[in-house]
């Protein structure tokens, strides 16, 4: 169910015209408001083109036509005039009550503008998204309807805009980057479904619009799936990354043994002397372990890489560790349910790239990058001390990089000119990212590698 909304339910203020439009007087909020002019617009439109097809000899009708059409525009112009008198002692929608009644629920909302406003010049009468605010600005609107005392402000409101209304990139970029004025809004239609301040809600959070989808893979070969997902990827114009790589092949060439004959392959997959690189080899041996097909002297070679892969990240684990003036041992013996996971983690974690967008420079993380975020801003895997001065996710550890995903998604297109460039990517501060309820630091390296992503809230005091 839907309800559309000409005026806040708390403005009074009523403005009454002398101006008419075919004896009729309009007024601001009128439900009907530019249906009248919309009609009287295409009759002049019709009067125009008949005017401009009527033959010179025929004086009376061209005459008839050309007093008609003075009537029309007159009758326009003056409601225009009545209109935008109105609109300069009054204004219908202000930032307090947009914010009020949509913006703090993070609702869609479908806009019609005034006809003759700078929006509706910019965007057209309609359009619909959701209304965006700065960490700073909506804190000091929170700060504003808590009060009791709500002024009426007549500002730029800016707006993530809908896919479907037609606007170009530029158009949608100044709507989210710059805005409208709240003043330039004639009507509003929103859903009549729950209103949740997410925001404003602690404590742990569902990611929105999740579907769940029941899967029993039993029979299921995991590596050919994996390796039907990258050949999709590679076939829809997508790339992989290094680590990506070492595991197409070291797959590929298991179940496809005669791929190992095809220079493609053969530049992918051995090293300078010929020999088969450990990382393929790795993968290579996952896949005989995993179809029963691998031998005790393989099985062994196997733990032995499987043990090089956790003593090289444990070093990663080192470094972080040590920025924090931790050893890996006082983890083991203070959080062994930490440790665990971490070595559970350097042992089974696969870099993977976030998004599958036909991207120059794909966008990944990797080990580094998950305990960059979890140790630190993961409440179940951070370790007492300086870590528990950072701010934490309000979701499961599992949901944390589906976050991530989501977050690096809304950015892509920034990211990508940022990277193109040979820059960094960052967004911090009030130009962080929103998303349900809370606002997002991320900084991503210029090769496309994920050094932080972190909420900003509060406990933490003393940044990242």
């Amino acid at each position: 169910m839907f309800c559309t909304m000409a005026a806040p339910a708390f403005v009074t203020l009523i403005i009454l015209t002398d101006n008419y439009m075919f004896g009729l007087t309009h007024k601001l909020n009128d439900s009907l408001l530019y249906m009248t002019h919309d009609m009287v617009e295409n009759i002049l439109a019709n009067a125009e083109h008949e005017l401009a097809e009527t033959p010179e000899e025929k004086a009376d009708d061209i005459a008839r036509l050309k007093a008609s059409i003075a009537y029309y525009k007159h009758e326009l112009e003056a409601f225009e005039k009545d209109i935008t008198e109105q609109r300069n002692n009054f204004f219908q929608f202000s930032v307090e009550e947009l914010y009020y009644m949509y913006g703090q629920y993070d609702k869609f909302v479908g806009i019609e503008f005034h006809k003759f406003s700078d929006a509706a010049k910019k965007y057209g009468r309609n359009i619909g998204g959701v209304f965006m605010y700065g960490k700073k600005e909506r804190e000091g609107l929170e700060a504003t309807i808590a009060s009791g005392n709500i002024p009426r402000t007549n500002g730029l409101v800016k707006l993530d805009v809908g896919s479907v209304y037609g606007l170009t990139d530029e158009q949608a970029k100044e709507l989210i980057e710059v805005g409208f004025s709240s003043g330039d809004i004639y009507e509003i239609l929103a859903s009549n479904t729950p209103l949740v301040n997410t925001y404003a809600h602690k404590g742990r959070k569902e990611i929105p619009n999740t579907i769940s989808v029941k899967f029993d893979p039993t029979g299921t070969d995991p590596l050919k799936m994996a390796l039907y997902t990258f050949n999709l990827r590679l076939n829809n114009g997508g790339t992989l990354i290094e680590s990506e790589w070492y595991e197409y092949c070291g797959y590929s060439i298991y179940y496809s043994p005669e791929l190992k004959e095809i220079d493609f392959f053969k530049e992918k997959i051995y090293d300078a002397g010929g020999n088969l690189k450990s990382q393929v080899r790795f993968y290579f041996l996952i896949a005989k372990k995993v179809n029963s097909d691998i031998t005790e002297d393989e099985l062994n070679e196997f733990s032995a890489l499987l043990k090089d892969r956790r003593l090289q990240r444990f070093e990663i684990l080192k470094d972080e560790l040590r920025r924090n003036n931790i050893t890996v041992d006082k983890l083991k013996a203070d959080h062994p349910k930490i440790y665990t996971e971490i070595y559970k983690a350097a042992l089974t974690f696969e870099d993977s790239i976030l998004t599958y967008n036909k991207s120059p420079i794909p966008v990944y993380w990797d080990f580094r990058t998950y305990l960059h975020i979890y140790l630190r801003h993961c409440d179940e895997l951070q370790p007492e001390g300086h870590f528990k001065a950072k701010t934490t996710f309000s979701y499961t550890p599992d949901n944390i990089k589906r976050v991530l995903k989501i977050a690096v998604e809304k950015l892509q297109d920034r990211i990508d000119q940022k990277l193109q460039q040979g820059s960094d990517f960052r967004i911090y501060g009030e130009k962080a990212l929103y998303f349900n309820g809370n606002y997002y630091s991320m900084r991503i390296e210029n090769n496309g590698r994920v050094d932080s992503f972190y909420p900003n809230e509060q406990p933490s005091k003393n940044g990242e």
